[in-house]
């Protein structure tokens, strides 16, 4: 994970309503960007024109995916057909990183929303060993993100030590959204600096 660690700065998250001016600008001085973000999902398999701006694009600034749909948290088999993909993906453009969410979005198909898992140890478990898998397809570690949510399934400890614990079993990197630490604060009623301090 070299690259991941070299990531710093401010990146965008690139979508396909400002692919061609995105591509425009990044010829010139125009994009202020020190890396870029996309969900592999949302890519994987475009050719075509977008397919040679996104191209142009990732040769001239870095890379890093963010995904929506792998289901980390899910009871059904990981996809790990969609895992190569990704991997793929990322080594045609030069990825430094995959992200995911640490909860489930599939349940005989995909539920199109990110839901909570249960703070548990068995939910732990779960996740770091499906987390490892795709560090073992992938060949490299990836990060797991918090998710806001308006309830939690269950709870043998709080978010934070969730978290960390995850973390910690898989050995995988965290991508602290701040923004979803503020949800989750005002929703449960915790002091988000603390749990920050705690990650």
């Amino acid at each position: 994970m070299s690259g991941a660690a070299a990531l710093a700065g401010a990146g965008l998250g690139l979508r396909r309503a400002f692919l061609e001016e995105a591509a425009e600008r990044a010829r010139g001085p125009g994009l202020e960007a020190d890396f870029l973000e996309l969900a592999p999902d949302n890519w994987i398999g475009v050719g075509g024109r977008q397919g040679r701006l996104l191209r142009a694009l990732t040769e001239r600034i870095p890379l890093v995916c963010h995904g929506l749909s792998l289901n980390l948290g899910g009871a059904a088999p990981l996809d790990e057909g969609f895992v190569r993909a990704v991997g793929r993906f990322m080594e045609a453009h030069g990825a430094l990183l995959y992200s995911e969410h640490l909860a489930w979005c599939a349940d005989d198909g995909q539920l199109y929303d990110l839901l909570p898992m249960p703070y548990t140890g068995e939910a732990v478990r779960h996740l770091a060993a499906r987390i490892r898998r795709v560090q073992d397809l992938l060949g490299q570690r990836i990060a797991v993100e918090n998710v806001s949510c308006y309830a939690v399934p269950a709870q043998e400890m709080d978010e934070a030590e969730f978290v960390c614990a995850v973390a910690e079993e898989a050995d995988c990197l965290l991508l602290l959204d701040v923004n979803n630490v503020h949800v989750n604060a005002v929703n449960f009623g915790f002091d988000p600096y603390a749990y920050i301090d705690r990650i």
